[in-house]
């Protein structure tokens, strides 16, 4: 499969949660292109097979949980119709910014086929599981599809 990662970060740390993504993605024999949301390869993008979406948690540490550049990630072109999986990057508590992601994915057209929230100071811990299952699923409904 062609696997798009794409990120939004604040600090690197969604930044290197992305590209520990596109490495295990690439691991498993995918071909894998990864960016931040205003340097998004839009070519490799639209036809790429699926889609991870990064971003970071912002709010306070007990309340106001929300994707942070939430407005970039609502720009992103070309995943109409794509399986798209999420992570959030957070330092204590994410809260339900996964369930949130996944609105923003739908938002823009993606087909949600699940997220996950990356403790940043125990990267790459999940990193690896999150990736196998996302694209399990992806190419279940890519099948499915065809």
């Amino acid at each position: 499969m062609k696997v798009a990662v794409v990120y939004e970060s604040r600090t690197g740390n969604t930044a290197r949660a992305a590209e520990l993504v596109a490495a295990a993605a690439q691991e498993l024999g995918h071909e894998v292109g990864v960016w931040p949301t205003g340097k998004t390869n839009l070519e490799f993008l639209t036809t790429a097979d699926m889609v991870f979406l990064g971003t970071w948690t912002d709010g306070i540490i007990v309340a106001g949980h929300r994707p942070g550049g939430a407005g970039q990630l609502l720009e992103m072109p070309g995943i109409w119709g794509k399986p798209t999986a999420g992570f959030v990057t957070y330092a204590i508590h994410a809260g339900k910014v996964v369930d949130k992601v996944a609105d923003v994915v739908t938002l823009i057209g993606g087909d949600w086929v699940g997220g996950r929230a990356l403790r940043r100071d125990r990267l790459p811990e999940g990193i690896a599981g999150f990736v196998v299952a996302a694209l399990d699923e992806a190419e279940m409904r890519i099948s499915a599809g065809n």
